[in-house]
């Protein structure tokens, strides 16, 4: 789905992205962790074809990247609700500024609504809504048009530590249903190890790629799951290669 090669980004004199090279299968659920200001979120604009490289390319499904791509889903830190609009209507505005008719996609996002646990709130403002479930509904827009990838940057981030986790499950269960393409930036250890299929660690500015572990972890994972020694052993691995940064 995603090929990355020898990706390279510069600010100025300031270098984001040092060298960056690797590849999202289709229905993969891949995570990028690392330090502050390794450039994470800068390789997934670059991605989304918000922000040319300085060097190297990005393929999307064979083809690169020389502007913003259709067919993707992008979620973010902040909701970013509309606050005069409903859950439904705030679900259904990516599909208002394609010029498509509502009326085509009201069945998929109120089915997005149930799945995301949302049920009998698709009449409530934002301003009604937990912030967890405010970050549930920009899920469900960032998902409504069926897009065969989704690009999530530090989406939980703003969450406290419980309402962060309960997420991470909803996350699960609604990619287990459409299972996108993901791509997902994170600070959280815990968090990738127990929603991806890979984990590409950073590390610091200029940020190179230090590992990429793959997670050999049955799907579903459960809250128990956590507790399992490969679970631990992944997520040391993980916090090793990023620990390890500081001491060289």
């Amino acid at each position: 789905m995603v090929t990355i090669e020898g990706l390279k980004k510069s600010f100025g004199e300031v270098t984001a992205i040092g060298d960056m090279s690797f590849n999202v299968a289709n229905h993969e659920f891949l995570s990028i962790v690392g330090p502050s200001g390794c450039g994470k979120s800068t390789a997934l604009r670059v991605i989304a074809g918000l922000t040319e490289p300085t060097a190297g390319k990005v393929l999307v499904r064979g083809a690169e990247v020389r502007g913003p791509i259709k067919d993707v889903g992008m979620v973010f830190q902040a909701p970013v609700l509309l606050p005069w609009r409903s859950v439904l209507t705030n679900v259904l505005f990516p599909i208002e500024m394609r010029g498509e008719r509502r009326s085509k996609y009201q069945a998929k996002a109120l089915e997005l609504i149930k799945l995301a646990g949302l049920e009998g709130f698709e009449n409530h403002a934002p301003y009604q809504l937990s912030g967890g479930m405010q970050q549930r509904v920009a899920i469900c827009r960032a998902l409504v048009s069926s897009p065969q990838l989704l690009l999530m940057d530090e989406p939980f981030g703003a969450l406290d530590i419980m309402t962060r986790e309960r997420m991470g499950f909803e996350l699960q269960k609604i990619w287990s249903v459409g299972r996108q393409t993901v791509i997902f930036v994170t600070h959280s250890i815990t968090e990738a190890v127990l929603l991806s299929d890979t984990i590409v660690v950073m590390s610091g500015r200029p940020g190179t790629i230090k590992k990429i572990v793959k997670v050999d972890l049955p799907r579903p994972r459960l809250a128990s799951m956590m507790k399992d020694p490969r679970f631990v052993e992944l997520a040391a691995d993980v916090r090793d290669q990023i620990d390890a940064q500081w001491v060289e």
